[in-house]
């Protein structure tokens, strides 16, 4: 299966409709495209020239990569030195329960709050503008995009648009399996592609 061109051209026509103000049916102008991890790069060089398509039209957009946020936090912390290096040998699993406790806050609050030289912050944005988050499987396993959405919803209004890589099983409600891994259900937003 290739890439999905007529999810990603269904996510821009709902992407468009948002920064024109039309309402999200989820009540959030949150949306997410589900495609297999092994199109990273097809959806990066897709998001980014959807990206700076909507700023030559005039509106306001940024692109988001999800794995250079974690680097910023965890250089910040002590697990990237030596120390936390032996640390994490010898405690694994009492890391991992520790960072996929806070680190979905620190996250958000890096989002909401931006990363000089990064992206400018998502708190107080309108929903004229719109915010792309890419390479989100660099949070897994500690944080899941559900998460994110939730600490961001009422915080920003900005347009959100996250490129989630795995796939999606509809049985009765939506449940995304963020790359092939784990499974879950609840997204307060518009969900497409999978």
């Amino acid at each position: 299966m290739a890439w999905n061109k007529k999810a990603f051209d269904e996510l821009r026509k709902y992407v468009k409709q948002s920064i024109s103000g039309k309402p999200s049916p989820v009540g959030v102008p949150f949306y997410i495209l589900v495609y297999r991890p092994e199109d990273e790069t097809i959806c990066i060089r897709e998001f980014k020239n959807f990206a700076k398509q909507l700023k030559n039209d005039g509106f306001k957009s940024q692109v988001i990569y999800l794995g250079q946020v974690l680097a910023k936090i965890l250089d910040e912390l002590p697990y990237l030195s030596p120390d936390g290096k032996e640390i994490e040998k010898r405690e694994r699993s009492n890391l991992k329960r520790e960072l996929s406790k806070w680190l979905p806050k620190m996250v958000a609050e890096k989002l909401l709050n931006g990363i000089d030289n990064l992206f400018i912050p998502l708190a107080g944005m309108r929903q004229d503008s719109v915010t792309f988050f890419l390479r989100t499987g660099a949070l897994f396993p500690f944080v899941h995009i559900s998460q994110i959405l939730a600490l961001l919803e009422g915080k920003t209004y900005s347009t959100i648009v996250v490129a989630f890589p795995g796939s999606l099983l509809r049985k009765q409600t939506a449940t995304l399996s963020f790359l092939y891994e784990t499974e879950g259900t609840y997204y307060r937003a518009v969900v497409l592609g999978g």
